[in-house]
């Protein structure tokens, strides 16, 4: 293996690999930094046309993607033209007006979604699904303890950056692969909400992510949490303001408010994913 760790990693040099030096290298990763991977197997997944194929790893049963990293412009700044087509500015604005809230639909995303910014990733083994966080004393889950829980077992919590990037992969739309396009349609026009399709699917990385806006994922970042609010807006009632919470840029600034008391504990169910960062 002519590179280095950190060249093969990243997402260009990965996606141009042949299969064979990918598997070289992805059991390479086996027993990473003590921990028990074992490399299972190569999956092929697809991101914008492309397909491409990544390593799904086991520990103790529970299994990782890789996803390599690199550079990467993540969060949102404009309406995309494929997004206008399915009458998402019309969907919103009218359910603010609903809301008593009634405001220019550009002007509530710029308000409720990142911005567009330039990052660079860490390529990472990522759990591939998320766990409901428990408290060791049976009482409260307590933020901060699940961060010392994880970085004491060699585990972390992922960044806002790094949680946008599993998601998106740094897609400009609104929302990633995950939401299929007629689905968002058929939203857009109060026909159907999300719940009515199957989104426990992997997305273009292998990970399951971003399905439910009632789950709370948490990640380290001052806003504590991505991939739903609870289900605040989809108890509601609402349709499209129902399922933005799961859009890859959506920061919920709420949450701490609503949703934590004291030094950190929580009084709601909230979910977790670890990852380990491979390189820099």
């Amino acid at each position: 293996m002519s590179m280095r760790p950190e060249e093969a990693f990243q997402f260009d040099n990965w996606i141009l690999m042949d299969d064979d030096k990918k598997i070289a290298w992805l059991k390479s990763l086996e027993g990473w930094d003590g921990q028990a991977f074992r490399f299972k197997l190569v999956e092929t997944v697809e991101r914008d046309g492309r397909k491409w194929s990544t390593g799904v790893f086991d520990l103790n049963g529970s299994e990782f993607i890789f996803v390599p990293g690199g550079p990467v412009t993540l969060g949102w700044d404009r309406l995309d033209e494929r997004d206008a087509s399915t009458g998402i500015i019309a969907a919103i604005e009218a359910e603010l007006e609903v809301a008593g809230v009634p405001q220019k639909a550009e002007a509530y995303l710029r308000s409720v979604l990142s911005p567009r910014r330039e990052v660079r990733i860490a390529p990472m083994l990522v759990e591939r699904n998320i766990v409901l966080m428990e408290s060791g004393g049976g009482g409260l889950v307590n933020y901060y303890e699940v961060i010392r829980g994880f970085e004491q077992a060699g585990f972390s919590l992922p960044t806002e950056d790094e949680w946008e990037y599993m998601c998106g992969g740094g897609t400009p739309r609104i929302f990633g692969d995950h939401i299929d396009q007629e689905l968002l349609k058929d939203i857009c026009q109060d026909k159907r909400y999300y719940y009515t399709s199957n989104l426990e699917r992997p997305n273009a990385f292998g990970l399951y992510i971003a399905y439910d806006p009632y789950i709370c994922e948490l990640v380290h970042s001052p806003i504590r949490s991505k991939g739903g609010d609870g289900g605040g807006a989809a108890h509601g009632g609402y349709y499209i303001l129902g399922v933005l919470p799961l859009s890859p840029h959506y920061k919920d600034e709420t949450f701490e408010e609503l949703m934590m008391c004291g030094a950190g504990d929580f009084d709601c169910d909230v979910y977790a994913r670890r990852v380990v960062r491979l390189a820099a």
